[in-house]
């Protein structure tokens, strides 16, 4: 597993069922801000706990899409 710390806006965003959740737009300690694609893509607020695994351009998450949704 990679270090969270290592992970840059602009990177895609994966969830663990597969699907491509956006752009991140801003890091902070606590979460990762990303925008969402397609014409009413909003924004998405991940804790970095949700973080599974780091790759250069990817973040793959432990979590659904929907598990995401239901924490907002």
């Amino acid at each position: 597993m990679t270090f969270v710390g290592e992970v840059q806006v602009g990177w895609t965003v994966w969830s663990s069922d597969g699907e491509n959740l956006g752009t991140i737009v801003s890091i902070d300690p606590e979460k990762l801000s990303v925008k969402q694609g397609g014409l009413l893509g909003g924004k998405l607020d991940i804790p970095r706990t949700a973080v599974e695994d780091v790759e250069t351009g990817r973040v793959e998450l432990s979590m659904t899409k929907q598990e995401l949704k239901s924490l907002s």
